[in-house]
């Protein structure tokens, strides 16, 4: 229905702008790419006809204005106008312009349709453009207030986000959506599609591969290396994996640029990272979950300096197996060594004094 009203568009561009000057109409045609598909800067265009930006600028502006006159009253501009709102409307008021395009045209890109479509709206004045910035893609609103309400909503759940610390499941974030005083459409409870639009606008808000909420910048949401998603598959397994398992679930992740990695490489990049701790041979956990770097030995004076007095083999042996995957054999091994630990009359042990 959406991509229908699109037929003739070129044709309505034509009409719009047969009344205007020839280098007006190639200026504003390449600005806005409804000739060839390709925005081309306010430099390239003044540098091509020996005037300045500004002048273009200017030029862009003047023509568009007088187009806008000629839009207004014309019914197949109206029609273009309401098959947008139309859909805005059925996404919660607001949309990433490279999904509307997908919706109008079928084409996410900037095609010489969707920049006509582009430039139709534009000169209708009646939905509103934000344009890319550092925090937010392009999108378009059914008016200008919706959009500044929807970009001060989303800052404001960014910030709500930076106290959780880490992604959240997709519940949790719309629990926090509705709990922080953002208000993402004018007049409207936040919902849903707000929200799924919120995600598709925002740069500074994502999701990661299982779905979780958090901000694009974390690690967890967007990993940058090896290290990270190794930290990510491991914390969703929640329990240490051999470096060999933790290689096949980066492999099988679908993790968005697709690179391959090598077993030895993981085990690598996991030694020299502090978030992993190596609890057995060849297995890694995070020390996040409370286990404590080091040697088997290492994990035995630690665990005598915290009880502060001593203790019985057994109670060692278990405490050491919470923080260890290693057989017995090797703790027992281990408090044999005389220069550090000492062995009481009574069968327990504590640290040599020096």
């Amino acid at each position: 229905m959406a991509r229908s009203s699109l037929t003739g568009i070129q044709k309505l561009v034509t009409r719009l702008v047969r009344e205007v000057a020839p280098r007006n109409r190639d200026i504003i045609a390449r600005r806005f790419g409804f000739a060839s598909g390709r925005r081309e800067t306010l430099e390239a265009i003044g540098s091509s006809y020996g005037i300045t930006r500004e002048r273009v600028r200017q030029i862009e502006e003047a023509t568009v204005s007088a187009v806008a006159k000629v839009a207004q009253r014309d019914p197949d501009v109206s029609a273009v106008v309401a098959s947008v709102i139309d859909v805005l409307q059925r996404e919660g008021g607001v949309m990433r312009q490279d999904l509307m395009f997908q919706e109008m045209s079928g084409a996410s890109t900037l095609t010489t349709t969707n920049a006509a479509l582009v430039f139709v709206l534009t000169a209708s004045n009646q939905v509103f453009h934000a344009p890319e910035g550092d925090h937010f893609h392009a999108f378009w609103a059914a008016h200008r207030a919706q959009a500044d309400a929807f970009r001060s909503g989303i800052q404001a759940l960014s910030q709500a986000l930076k106290s959780h610390a880490e992604p959240m499941e997709w519940e949790a974030f719309c629990g926090v959506a509705k709990s922080t005083s953002a208000v993402l459409a004018t007049g409207m409870p936040v919902n849903e599609k707000h929200l799924v639009a919120a995600l598709a606008i925002s740069k500074d808000i994502g999701k990661n591969i299982y779905g979780q909420v958090g901000l694009s910048a974390w690690p967890q949401v967007n990993p940058k290396g090896i290290r990270d998603k190794a930290y990510l598959v491991l914390k969703r397994e929640a329990k240490p994996q051999h470096f060999s398992a933790i290689t096949k679930l980066i492999s099988s992740a679908t993790f968005p640029d697709g690179k391959r990695v090598n077993m030895q490489t993981v085990h690598n990049e996991l030694i020299k990272d502090k978030r992993f701790i190596l609890v057995g041979r060849g297995l890694y956990a995070l020390s996040e979950w409370g286990y404590q770097a080091g040697t088997v030995k290492d994990v035995l004076v630690h665990t005598l300096k915290e009880a502060k007095s001593a203790l019985p083999k057994a109670e060692l042996i278990s405490r050491v197996l919470a923080n260890r995957m290693v057989k017995e054999s090797t703790i027992v091994l281990n408090l044999q060594d005389s220069t550090t630990f000492a062995k009481q009359a009574d069968g327990t042990y504590t640290l040599r004094k020096a």
